[in-house]
């Protein structure tokens, strides 16, 4: 009888029996489970012909499910054989990469472990599973190697034996890919000598020895020999690894490290103790940010930073530079953390600090940090206009290829194709002169797409033909069989010359237009050149641009624009969702322009747009972008007189009056204290003498009197961290120490294997998703009956008002049943009852709940879909988005919120048109549903529960139809619900005709 029969029964289908073993897997009956996964696999059809797709999957799932049973009992090499099974079927089937690369970790195999790490990321970048995999198979491979100080290598000796018994192999030894016929020729590059040893030698410290010894086999024919298996073989290894020391050289040459300066490693005297402890911690947080440990690395940096205020500048002269570090360290942590406000105010804080030391390394790495954050959030304006701050800072061929790439990528997201294009050749420029591979082929995408979107299919063949050669030699050299680069570049060279075919490259595109309105706002009239002077107007959007747009009431009409304010009313290609605009400007002396304002008609929206950089003489073409998207860094209102910051060129310069005041009332980017200062004419007739202290204190006011309360307390805490860097912290800085118990419960399973997050949230501030990984009293966490301690060191949240208990849904056993959380800090004990599972195969299917103190959370549950005589039809449309790893196969919940009733959690599981797989990428799925009439539609709360692997889902909109009303609510979204990417959300409630996620400016 088999297992499944013993515990309930004669249960013969094979989805009963997979039930039944993830119940023994999440109980830790392990031998049971496999006996429960190997029935199951025995009821599926044996010949693979006859086996329908469903069963394929099934089969696929049940044999990775047992590999992980079997590591778990220790028979590796079962665990092994059941991973290569499922790959049979679909090389790329990721959870069967992932537990052979499981199963070759157990067995010591780190570095072939390490390889389908790799391969599995490549495939899904967006499972953390993989990057987890990844850091420990590497550290398992260094901790075999040993320490390399205690062994002392020497290229010298007689290396013929090794020559002598590559002719003796008739067989390869050791592991040979299957696929590899033909041995790979190496391309020996030249590797130019350090320009400056010394400075090489301070950056690398104790790997400048390494690099030399490199250089030195390099350098060896006898150790190198070519068209020999071990020479070649010995020269790429040592190839590899000057690649790396010198990509770390330039890597630390801009961030240049405290405790990688001489200067700061000497000793002062009196100051000893303190330079060893900082120079501990800077290591200690980086090596946590390495291992993807971002809140460790938060809180530690934290503390350090609490420490370096107290030091005393005028006997630690170095304290600029550390705080410094300290703040790039924060601003990278809370990126990871998807907090991207916070990033944000910690590199400004880096910025201005290198901009007052004059440190161009510095400021450069600040400049850098703020613009991936920028493009992180798909704030593509704003990073661009960081990112072209950074360039002439930029000092290595290496470091230009990747930023002209990533503001060219920027400028494809905004549909500006022919700026993408040319910053994509600017990349492969810089790339060839370094002989990086990697950002050739990178850059070649770049401008292969670009040209496509610009219709120059016979450009972009050639160019797409490049980038393939491309990457097959990368394949050659890399991974024979990672071919997922080489076939994305054939579809879309495929995507080309089936245009060509068609006559799209010879004939115009078939294009409508549309009407626009444009206000132009100006200060003072325009300053022609000549007669010739000519101004025109591209509108940017997701649908390429407009065309030129002329200046002037009528094509006929030979009078110039003379630069007052004017509404124009144009007939032009509909640019799509407007991204930015931009000014064609012909011999143009000067222009004080405001503002422009764009009407589009077809979509009835109004954009306002704003100068990044003043119109003068050298100007020929400059970009507008949406209000609130100019980007005002703390080094451009560091308290400089105007002046001096008009003969720099600063962002704050190049606003006109108006302009400044708009932008620092609406929502900025990123504001300083000083940044509140608002220019009146009054001050610009004076010679531009900055506010006094009463104009300051009523601007103070006014800003305060605009800002809701909630964000007031939090604004200020920034504005005071922010004005002085020098500033001992506040008590609103300290942190405090929370004491968190949870209690699982003793029912059957009620165990989790899974990652379990709390988030506190309190009157004054917040802690989101804190992983409770480490108990004080237990090792196995989440046992069944236990009871786990946690010591959480933060800042003071304030009086504890909610908390948001989840996980993550990873593991074969993932559900559990908790009975209670309980909160202590500073003499306040909290309870929060649950009795209840977080399991997507319980109650409601909810792993995350919002939880109130002593109060019970009730069922979410709704009944299924019912047509009696008080229901309405709602009619649902999710689009997800057309990118890469956009779709989810985690069950999808919908809730509505009106002003008369509420449905709660209705699952989305059958569409109208009957689609087998829900929510791929770039597809439409429409449902219908029945229920109560809610009203008008308030707010919708859209989520998912995180299981499947690979959950994450990246969503563009929901529209909601009230059907018997005929009353549409639109609803954006264009964001990831994935726990790996951003804040981490997978819940979010919406509202009508607003954008979530949207990152806000803080005063």
């Amino acid at each position: 009888m088999s297992v499944s029969s013993e515990a309930k029964g004669p249960l013969k289908s094979f989805q009963a029996l997979m039930g039944e073993g993830e119940k023994f897997s999440r109980d830790k009956l392990y031998t049971k489970a496999i006996q429960c996964y190997t029935e199951a696999l025995d009821l599926l059809p044996q010949d693979e012909e006859k086996a329908t797709e469903k069963d394929t999957n099934d089969r696929l799932n049940g044999l990775v499910a047992r590999s992980a049973c079997y590591l778990k009992i220790g028979k590796n090499d079962l665990a092994l054989q059941d991973a290569e099974q499922s790959l049979k079927t679909n090389k790329e089937f990721t959870k069967g990469l992932y537990q052979k690369a499981e199963a070759l970790y157990a067995m010591g195999e780190f570095e072939l472990a390490l390889m389908f790490y790799h391969r599995g990321k490549k495939l899904r970048s967006d499972l953390r599973e993989f990057q987890l995999g990844i850091n420990k198979a590497q550290e398992a491979i260094d901790n075999s190697v040993g320490d390399p100080n205690r062994v002392k290598l020497e290229a010298s000796g007689d290396l013929s034996i090794f020559y002598k018994n590559d002719e003796k192999k008739k067989q390869p030894m050791g592991y040979v890919r299957a696929s590899q016929k033909k041995e790979a020729v190496i391309q020996r590059k030249q590797h130019t000598p350090v320009s400056n040893p010394k400075t090489t030698k301070q950056l690398l410290g104790d790997l400048y020895e390494d690099r030399a010894f490199l250089e030195k086999i390099i350098n060896n024919t006898v150790v190198t020999k070519p068209n020999t298996k071990t020479g070649d073989a010995i020269y790429q290894l040592a190839s590899d690894g000057l690649d790396y020391l010198d990509s770390r050289t330039d890597f630390w040459r801009q961030q240049e490290p405290l405790y990688a300066r001489s200067r700061f490693i000497k000793k002062l005297e009196g100051d000893e103790e303190s330079y060893k402890h900082i120079r501990h911690e800077l290591e200690a947080i980086d090596d946590q940010q390495n291992k993807d440990q971002f809140v460790d690395a938060r809180r530690r940096a934290h503390r350090l930073l609490d420490f370096c205020d107290r030091l005393d500048e005028r006997k630690f002269n170095e304290k600029q530079s550390v705080l410094a570090d300290v703040y790039s360290r924060l601003g990278n942590a809370y990126l990871e953390l998807g907090d991207y406000n916070k990033s944000l105010e910690y590199h400004n804080r880096d910025l201005k600090i290198a901009d007052i030391k004059q440190f161009p390394e510095r400021s450069s790495r600040a400049l850098d940090n703020m613009g991936r954050v920028y493009a992180r959030s798909g704030q593509f304006p704003q990073a661009i206009q960081v990112w072209e701050k950074k360039i002439p800072l930029a000092t290595s061929s290496l470091e230009k290829a990747w930023l002209f790439h990533e503001i060219g990528q920027c400028h494809f997201g905004l549909g500006d194709f022919e700026r993408s294009k040319r910053y994509g050749e600017r990349s492969f420029t810089e790339a060839v002169a370094v002989n990086d591979a990697v950002w050739q082929l990178n850059a070649k995408v770049l401008v292969s797409h670009s040209q496509t979107k610009l219709r120059q299919y016979r450009e972009a063949e050639q160019t797409f033909d490049e980038a393939l050669t491309l990457a097959k030699d990368q394949k050659i050299k890399n991974s024979p069989n990672d071919v997922a680069a080489e076939r994305a570049i054939e579809r879309a060279l495929k995507e080309v010359r089936d245009q060509i075919a068609k006559g799209a490259a010879d004939s115009p595109p078939d294009r409508t237009e549309i009407n626009y309105e444009i206000k132009v706002k100006s200060n003072d009239h325009i300053m022609y050149g000549d007669d010739q002077s000519t101004i025109k107007l591209i509108i940017y959007g997701d649908n390429g641009n407009s065309g030129p747009i002329d200046f002037r009431s009528d094509e006929n009409d030979t009078k110039k624009y003379d630069g007052q304010s004017m509404t124009l009313k144009k007939k032009a290609f509909d640019a799509g969702k407007i991204t930015k605009i931009a000014l064609t400007c012909n011999n143009i002396e000067s222009w004080p322009l405001d503002s422009i304002e764009v009407s589009d008609n077809k979509r009835k929206t109004k954009l306002k747009f704003l100068l990044a950089q003043p119109i003068d003489s050298t100007t020929t073409v400059v970009d507008l972008y949406p209000e609130g998207s100019i980007v005002q860094t703390s080094s451009d209102s560091s308290g400089k007189d105007d002046k001096k910051n008009k003969g720099q060129g600063t962002l704050a310069s190049r606003q006109s009056p108006q302009t400044m005041k708009r932008t620092e009332q609406g929502p900025s980017s990123t504001r300083t204290n000083e940044s509140n200062k608002k220019p009146t004419k009054t001050d610009e007739q004076k010679s531009k003498t900055t506010k006094t202290d009463e104009q300051k204190s009523k601007t103070t006011k006014l800003d305060e009197q605009k800002t809701p309360k909630k964000d007031d307390t939090t604004d200020k805490k920034s504005t005071q961290r922010t004005s002085s860097a020098t500033e001992p912290s506040s008590d609103s800085h300290k942190n405090i120490e929370y004491t968190i118990t949870v209690q699982t419960g003793s029912v059957q399973f009620a165990g989790t294997d899974a990652h379990v997050f709390i988030s506190l949230y309190g009157d004054k501030n917040k802690i989101v998703r804190y992983q409770l990984k480490t108990s004080v009293n237990n090792r196995n966490l989440f046992e069944k009956g236990q009871k786990d301690d946690f010591v959480l060191e933060d800042i003071d949240i304030g009086h504890l008002k909610t908390i948001t208990i989840e996980h993550d849904g990873t593991g074969v056993a993932a559900g559990w049943y908790l009975d209670f959380v309980q909160v202590k800090y500073k003499n306040n004990t909290v309870m929060f009852p649950v009795e209840r599972w977080l399991d997507v195969d319980h109650d409601d299917k909810r792993i995350s709940l919002e939880l109130e103190p002593n109060k019970k959370p009730t069922s979410k549950l709704t009944t299924e879909d019912t047509k009696e005589e008080n229901a309405v039809e709602y009619e649902i449309t999710v689009r997800t988005a057309d990118k890469r790893s956009a779709g989810t196969d985690a069950n999808v919940f919908l809730s509505l919120f009106g002003d008369k009733d509420k449905l709660e959690r209705r699952q989305l599981k059958e569409s109208l048109d009957q689609a087998r797989n829900l929510f791929e990428q770039g597809a439409t799925n429409r449902f219908q549903i029945y229920a109560a009439d809610v009203g008008q539609i308030k707010t919708i709360r859209i989520e998912h529960d995180g299981r499947g692997f690979g959950s994450g889902w990246y969503l563009d909109s929901i529209e909601v139809r009230h059907v018997s009303r005929d009353e549409n609510y639109k609803f954006p979204v264009d964001r990831w619900l994935d726990e790996g990417e951003g804040d981490k959300r997978i819940s979010l409630d919406l509202e009508p005709d607003k954008k979530p996620g949207q990152l806000r400016g803080t005063d």
